[in-house]
């Protein structure tokens, strides 16, 4: 239930703020992967299970900065999502999660420090992450390419119970899902890639790695921005979902269709109903 005044707009708004204050920290020591290029599908079947594909290019964005002096990042109540004064306790937090970016930067350990893993700042520690990637399930090829673009080629299947989240790296490396499938109490079924659109490298994800590198380094490099499909076939019914054209049917299946590109503003997003509920 919202305040008088305040639409769902303004609180999603806010939300993502509070996201964005609580990911600086770890933006700043490390990178960001987001899609380049690619084609992905989801299948969702009756019974629950799913086989998920994304083929295409990973782009690596380093988000580290150079030292810089201290900001405060605003904070917000848990209950309404309205801005507030931070209290001592949190600024001291703010301030000591900000000087162990910094040092994880000169040390040149980055995300090793934070997250489990490389910090992706060169070839050598991309090559690694790319070797890391080949050893886990569900990628049938991964090659990295060079200037910080890795061509891949995923296929996994599961169940929706289990939930999932797309891309995960082994060793406890802190990464921004493109994609994440959820099952409710209810049944249903929610799916968000918030990495799928156009607005920057990584989608939604970018405006994140923009405040982190505000924080206070020049800009980056110019990345390459997503640009793809994302098509989602189900046996049950649509709910909701984002797209401009709707759901079709196909051979008696729900199918849905993203076409990335800059002007898709928001990731795909999706409740569907499996059949048989």
């Amino acid at each position: 239930m919202f305040k008088p005044g305040r639409t769902e707009g303004d609180t999603e708004m806010k939300m993502m703020r509070l996201i964005a204050a609580l990911a600086i920290p770890l933006l700043l020591a490390g990178c960001l992967l987001s899609p380049g290029k690619f084609t992905s599908t989801l299948d969702l079947q009756r019974d629950g299970s799913f086989t998920f594909t994304y083929a295409g290019e990973i782009v690596v964005t380093d988000t580290s900065s150079p030292p810089a002096e201290f900001a405060a990042s605003p904070c917000y109540d848990e209950t309404t999502s309205d801005e507030r004064e931070c209290t001592p306790a949190e600024l001291s937090q703010q301030r000591k999660d900000f000087d162990a970016a910094q040092a994880a930067n000169k040390d040149g350990e980055g995300m090793g420090q934070m997250g489990g893993m490389g910090d992706f700042g060169s070839d050598e520690s991309i090559t690694e992450l790319v070797d890391q990637l080949k050893k886990q399930e569900g990628w049938k090829s991964v090659r990295y390419r060079g200037n910080r673009i890795i061509d891949v080629e995923y296929a996994i299947t599961g169940t929706v119970g289990q939930g999932f989240a797309f891309p995960l790296i082994d060793g406890g490396g802190a990464v921004m899902p493109f994609v994440t499938i959820t099952r409710r109490k209810d049944g249903n079924v929610k799916v968000v890639a918030p990495a799928y659109s156009g607005g920057g490298a990584g989608g939604d994800l970018a405006g994140l790695g923009a405040m982190a590198g505000a924080a206070a380094s020049p800009a980056k490099a110019a990345q390459p921005k997503p640009e793809g499909t994302f098509t989602i076939t189900a046996d049950g019914g649509v709910l909701t979902n984002n797209t401009e054209e709707g759901p079709t049917t196909v051979a008696g299946k729900s199918v849905l269709t993203w076409k990335v590109n800059s002007r898709l503003e928001k990731g795909p997003e999706a409740l569907i109903r499996l059949a048989g509920q």
